[in-house]
């Protein structure tokens, strides 16, 4: 019995026991997690090399996972083989899931081999799939592997990847690997939150307080959320399935721009901490050659970007180290200690985060911990920044109270000596203490004075008041009374500016030489006893000899003798009659009386300034007076008419005779109106008969930039008397066409111009076209055409050069007279304009059916487009329609670039007005 015992067992031990010797690992269903590379057997061969012949059964060949880590190899990437003993202890088969840490790896496979190393079963996974494409689980690599029950077999890896950087790999049940997946997703986007805060908060801070150093600090916490996003399934997810190897790619990058920002932040720190230039200097040349490199990482093979990396982020350990050690040194303020172990935590997880060596371990809950850690210690190090930062500042605050009562005390030794008054209150308001100036304001003596004088202080309702206070000596003063915060309170004497502001706003309000009403505040008091509706009389008084005695006796003695006309017909004026003198030579009255008791009392004025005699050194001086009443019978006449009115009826009183007093009635208008009328009709015929007439010319310019067509507009002016400037036809219109004088003044100017044009040939080649007005006579005038034609024979300026204007009103009015003409001067080839359009109801019917070269669109609609949407549209609507009928547009009244600009968007052809030149005289 005992020899088949021991039989049995040396058989079992046989089937149990590998052929290499290995001891396997037994797994069972209870299992959730194993990690498989510390019992991996290790092979670093080229990727040709198949699982057929990897020779699991020469020992010789394999390492172990220390020799694994010193193995150097070159070349290109190789394959990493490792292999195990299996032995499920299960009754039946048992699937498990082999999950690789490394999620950028180019090609992974698994395979199940018998102890001969002949092939069961086989997965592969190689990085060309999309990740969202893949069999398994999405954002890593994991494959699963059925082992069989009661079985040894062989579990060999293939992993195309550096010796140094071999992924942690780990033995899974699906269930566990599961959960444990979604767990380490949320911590992991759990901390790359928080890092996003704290990085947002550093910004923040820094913006508040100006400092670089926590730009950096928000700097070097991007980059570790980057470099943990980078480990973290919503990196993958989201952006590997659209470039499979940009992640992989990124990986190294973002570990370099960790080292970069890093470096920053301790070349920040050490500047922050102490200042020692040397140090400073060093910081920025390792700052600098991290930089260089980040520019030349691209350019490097694969192994030396490794390599880069290791040798960087040991190099910044080692500095960070010095910088530390050399800080507490020198620097040991309060919590500056604690400052420096974070330092030290920050550079060393950053340092297990991006060095080659170590990378690969960080998986499952050890990577956790270290996200976790640094998430924790990022924390703690911008709180102990932001904690520094408000001690200073606590600190700042406490002594600037330790040293108010100091300033405050200096702050009243100055203001003592100043030249404004000064004072301080106590909290119920009463005067504390005051400067010597104050004293001088208030006529006092001593501060006791003062107290007693004013013992509840000064009395004032808010921070600043005007007030008006009787000193010691009795004299009313203005005082500009300002209490600050702090129970100062400042005075001064502000007298004199008070004064003078009461004698500008009377100066404002009243005649400077008289001191009665002037003409604004008379108007004022007409108007508003106009809306008050209540009955109101103006008499105007215009005198005349004024200014012989001011060529006699000067302009001092013209006031005197206003001066005393004026008190005296203030005292014969009735009491409730408002005086005011509203020109150099009119006086007038506002009253309330009618018009029949108005009448008297402007006779009796005017009787009292026939009989004032002003006596100078020289001689006695006689004025000549007249006076025009106007009265309010309508409720809804305004105070100007009323005014205007009164002129008037002084202008009747003059044509009387002397000392002779009108009252305005309606047939006065008319008569005033005729006789103006005659007048113009007098001058207009003497410039008919004398040719006295003046010639302007106004530009018009193509609104397209690409032509350069010289046009203008010829204006008809009357000249005007001494320096007044020439008159335009409008003032005179009416007259001359009662006159009938515009018909011939149209021939005369049609002469001038073609005159010109012929003593003048360059000017009459480089002239596009050259616009005139035409008047109603003209349109009338059936030889009109005809002159016209037989003065283009004599001239060398062609016919279509010239282009006759009618306005939009006097083309509706004459319709059938401006169709004939226009008809006409289109027949010779002349172009015809209608001016003023928009003006009436019937303008687009005029477009329609008047034969037109151009039309000029209203002033009042183009000034006004820019802020007026409707004058805009109305604006458009003319030059699309006169588009459709081909007809040129042109915009008068364009005062600023930015209507030109409009105009040109709409498609305006010309554009007239301030903005391409005013009217000048026309040379000829």
């Amino acid at each position: 019995m005992f020899r088949l015992w021991l039989v049995g067992l040396v058989l079992i031990f046989g089937l149990v026991q590998p052929a290499s010797g290995q001891e396997p690992l037994t797994v069972s269903g209870q299992n959730t997690r194993l990690m498989l590379n510390e019992h991996f057997s290790y092979r670093v061969v080229n990727t040709e090399l198949k699982v057929d012949n990897i020779a699991i059964n020469e020992r010789q060949r394999w390492l172990s996972s220390e020799q694994l880590q010193d193995h150097n190899y070159a070349g290109e990437r190789p394959n990493v083989w490792g292999v195990v003993p299996l032995f499920n202890r299960s009754n039946a088969p048992l699937t498990f899931h082999l999950k690789f840490s490394d999620p950028y790896l180019k090609h992974v496979g698994t395979y199940l081999l018998d102890k001969n190393g002949q092939v069961m079963a086989s997965k592969a996974n190689r990085f060309s799939t999309p990740l969202l494409q893949r069999e398994f689980l999405s954002h890593e690599h994991v494959l699963p592997v059925t082992l069989p029950a009661n079985k040894i077999v062989w579990l060999a890896v293939s992993v195309e990847q550096w010796p140094e950087q071999m992924p942690a790999i780990s033995f899974w049940q699906p269930g566990d690997l599961q959960l444990r997946l979604q767990q380490q997703q949320t911590a992991l986007g759990v901390n790359a939150g928080i890092l996003m805060l704290l990085a947002l908060a550093a910004v923040v801070s820094a913006r508040l307080f100006g400092s670089r150093l926590l730009v950096s600090f928000g700097a070097m916490t991007v980059a570790f959320t980057l470099s943990l996003l980078l480990h973290s399934g919503v990196w993958i997810t989201y952006f590997t399935p659209y470039s499979p190897d940009i992640a992989a790619d990124l990986k190294v990058y973002i570990s370099q721009i960790l080292i970069v920002a890093l470096s920053w932040f301790i070349w920040e720190w050490s500047r922050f901490r102490f200042k020692l230039s040397r140090f400073n200097r060093i910081g920025y040349l390792i700052m600098m050659t991290t930089v260089a490199l980040t520019i030349l990482l691209p350019w490097l093979p694969g192994p030396w970007k490794f390599a880069t990396i290791s040798w960087q982020i040991n190099a910044l350990l080692l500095w960070g180290g010095v910088v530390v050690g050399r800080s507490l040194q020198k620097h040991p303020v309060t919590g500056h200690k604690w400052q420096s172990v974070l330092m030290v935590l920050t550079v060393l997880s950053a340092w297990l985060l991006v060095s080659p060596r170590y990378n690969p371990i960080w998986e499952g809950l050890s990577g956790l911990l270290l996200y976790c850690g640094l998430t924790l210690v990022t924390t703690m190090f911008l709180l102990a920044l932001e904690r520094y930062r408000l001690s200073r500042l606590m600190r700042r605050i406490k002594n600037l109270e330790l040293n108010r009562k100091v300033l405050r005390r200096r702050l009243w030794r100055l203001l003592r000596r100043t030249g404004e008054g000064w004072f301080r209150v106590n909290a119920d308001g009463s005067i504390k203490q005051v400067n010597r100036q104050l004293v001088k304001i208030l006529a006092a003596h001593s501060l006791e004075q003062v107290q007693a004088h004013w013992p509840n202080g000064f009395n004032i309702s808010g921070a600043r008041q005007l007030v008006a206070i009787e000193r010691l000596d009795g004299r009313k003063v203005w005082l500009d009374i300002e209490l600050f915060s702090d129970n100062t309170g400042r005075i001064a004497d502000i007298t004199k500016r008070m004064e003078a502001e009461v004698h500008l706003n009377f100066l404002a309000h009243h005649d400077a030489v008289t001191g009665l009403l002037n003409v604004r505040e008379f108007r004022r008091l007409l108007q508003n006893r106009l809306d008050n509706q209540k009955t109101a009389s103006v008499t105007i008084i215009r005198l005349t000899g004024l200014q012989v005695i001011a060529d006699q006796a000067g302009s001092d003695g013209r006031d005197q003798a206003i001066l005393q006309l004026t008190l005296s017909l203030q005292q014969k004026a009735p009491k409730t009659a408002r005086v005011a003198r509203i020109s150099e030579t009119e006086i007038a009255l506002l009253s309330h009386e009618d018009e029949q008791a108005a009448f008297a009392q402007a006779h009796r004025l005017v009787q009292f300034c026939r009989e004032f005699r002003f006596s100078s050194e020289k001689r006695i001086f006689q004025l000549t007076a007249h006076a025009g009443i106007s009265y309010s019978t309508d409720a809804g006449v305004a105070a100007s008419t009323l005014m205007r009115q009164a002129r008037e009826a002084v202008q009747l009183a003059m044509q009387q005779g002397d000392y002779r007093v009108h009252s305005y009635s309606e047939a006065d208008q008319k008569r005033l109106v005729g006789q103006a009328e005659a007048e113009w009709e007098v001058r207009l015929k003497k410039a008919l008969r004398e040719e006295d007439w003046q010639l302007f010319s106004q530009p018009l310019v193509s609104a397209s930039a690409g032509e350069d067509k010289h046009c203008f507009e010829v204006l008809l002016r009357l000249p005007g008397t001494g320096t007044d400037e020439a008159i335009a036809p409008q003032q005179f219109l009416r007259a001359a066409l009662r006159a009938g004088v515009m018909g011939k003044a149209d021939r005369w100017l049609v002469r001038e111009v073609i005159e010109h044009f012929n003593e003048q040939p360059f000017e009459a080649n480089r002239t596009w076209r050259c616009h005139i007005n035409l008047s109603t006579q003209s349109l009338e005038d059936v030889d009109f055409i005809r002159f016209l034609e037989q003065s283009l024979k004599q001239s060398i300026i062609q016919p279509e050069q010239l282009v006759f204007e009618v306005a939009e009103p006097d083309a509706d009015q004459h319709f059938d007279e401006t169709y004939r003409l226009f008809k006409e001067l289109q027949d010779l080839g002349i172009g015809t304009a209608l001016d003023q359009f928009g003006t009436g109801f019937n303008s687009f019917q005029l477009l329609r059916q008047l034969p037109l070269t151009q039309i000029k669109i209203n002033r009042f609609w183009v000034q006004d487009m820019l802020v007026d949407a409707v004058d805009a549209e109305l604006v458009g609507s003319c030059v699309r329609i006169a588009k459709v009928l081909d007809i040129e547009v042109c915009a008068v009244g364009v005062e600023s670039d930015e209507a030109r600009i409009k105009l040109t968007q709409l498609g305006v052809d010309y554009v007239q007005g301030f903005v391409c030149g005013h009217p000048v005289e026309w040379q000829r």
